[in-house]
């Protein structure tokens, strides 16, 4: 049994495990920043509607103050 394992395939075993280790977490930082990336873009993009919304809103209740002041 010994004979097979250090003459087998059995001996590169925790280099291979290691290496899986490895790529696992290289796949995962990589999924990881593109996430942040993504993120950061629908951040932008929230902002902005947010910004396009407000201003919608300003518009509306200038409209209805000059409205009222205007016509009683």
């Amino acid at each position: 049994m010994v004979l097979k394992v250090w003459s087998g395939q059995f001996h590169r075993l925790p280099h291979t495990i290691h290496l899986r280790r490895l790529l696992t977490l290289k796949s995962y930082m990589l999924q990881e920043s593109k996430l942040t990336a993504v993120q950061k873009s629908q951040s932008a993009s929230n902002r902005r509607l947010g910004f396009i919304l407000l201003s919608v809103a300003i518009v509306f209740f200038v409209g209805i103050v000059l409205k009222r002041s205007l016509l009683g």
